[in-house]
């Protein structure tokens, strides 16, 4: 292990025998591929309005090609004339890949690794060279700008319901300045997208729903953590569902550390009962919940209704429950990590 660091981050290139490092800084030109040295993903293709995406002037320690490069393929590799620097073996389980047009077979296709061995030992990166991709044109947002969530705190900044209406009327009135509304209401592959409309809710509930509610992981738990709060050893780490929150915030509702509050979300009337974490990990005005319990609905205990012996060790409220409305534009993910809510002593 000398030398090494905890696990092996992200691309960790080849085979087991090809003692690949990690790459424990991504885009590291200063560094040969072999040491984890890495440069931009060649993965939206090599040219677009006529312009070159592949990077200029630019290369990692040791490459060979001096400049930018596509994504190692069998076609690649024939053009450079290092095809037959691949093994025996190598080339049959790309023949096995491939079929009857290996030049297809790229890096991550290749199970044998020898794609990536011959492009590492020419001191090239798997996946190409390219330029950052500052401009993501096939995103609603080419350049990123900011955008508050559906439901925020800050009325301010988002247009009145008038002028909302005015711009659901007519796509190309821009927003009011110095408002930063979230996207438009859309339609993508027959989901309806109520970003802006549903916004405007916000006009309504944010004085009774001022603080700023957040989700996200836990070391001890995985995913709804059916598995991991089934796990003795993980179990008694983390025995009950809370929610973080700010010692000023506490103070001003009268909620001590480890006692039971009521967490209100701003739809359908939802709330749950999880216990209180006084912190200053979270500023005032945030709150933090993780998303790892289940077992409980809006404060009953439902462990009476598991089939017996399928309920885990340790049960606890959704924190999904009191989320609310929203998806991403492009994945079309549920928006899980920012709403409003109101905390309440239970």
């Amino acid at each position: 292990m000398e030398g090494e660091v905890y696990g092996l981050p992200w691309p960790c290139w080849g085979t087991p025998e090809m003692k690949h490092p990690g790459t424990h800084i991504l885009y590291d030109t200063s560094l040969h591929v072999k040491e984890g040295g890495g440069t931009f993903r060649a993965r939206f293709g090599v040219e677009r309005n006529g312009e070159t995406l592949l990077a200029e002037g630019s290369w990692s320690k040791g490459s060979e090609i001096e400049g930018g490069y596509p994504e190692f393929t069998v076609a690649v590799l024939k053009r450079l004339g290092w095809f037959d620097k691949l093994t025996a073996r190598e080339k049959e389980s790309i023949a096995r890949v491939g079929g009857e047009n290996i030049d297809r077979v790229s890096w991550s296709t290749d199970l044998s690794a020898g794609i990536i061995r011959v492009a590492m030992d020419h001191g090239c990166v798997p996946y190409g060279n390219a330029k950052a991709r500052a401009v993501a044109w096939n995103l609603p947002d080419p350049v990123p700008m900011h955008r508050e969530p559906i439901y925020t705190p800050r009325t301010d900044l988002i247009p009145t319901p008038d002028q909302a209406a005015v711009m659901a009327a007519d796509p190309k009135v821009p927003a009011p300045t110095g408002t930063y509304p979230t996207l438009r209401d859309r339609r993508g592959f027959r989901v309806p997208h109520l970003g802006l409309s549903v916004q405007m809710r916000s006009h309504g509930v944010a004085r009774d729903f001022p603080i700023i509610l957040t989700s996200g992981r836990l070391v001890e738990y995985e995913g709804g953590g059916e598995e991991t709060r089934s796990n003795p050893w993980l179990a008694r780490l983390q025995q009950d569902m809370f929610i973080e929150i700010n010692p000023a915030d506490a103070a001003a509702r009268g909620i001590t550390n480890a006692q039971y509050v009521w967490v209100l979300g701003p739809e359908n009337s939802a709330r749950i009962r999880v216990k209180a974490m006084i912190t200053d990990r979270v500023g005032q005005g945030v709150a933090f919940m993780p998303y790892h319990f289940g077992g409980w609905w809006q404060g009953e205990d439902r462990r009476k209704f598991y089939p017996p012996g399928t309920d885990p060790i340790v049960l606890g409220e959704s924190a999904n429950t009191v989320t609310t409305y929203g998806y991403d534009p492009v994945t079309f993910m549920q928006e899980t990590k920012v709403t409003l809510c109101q905390i309440r002593s239970a």
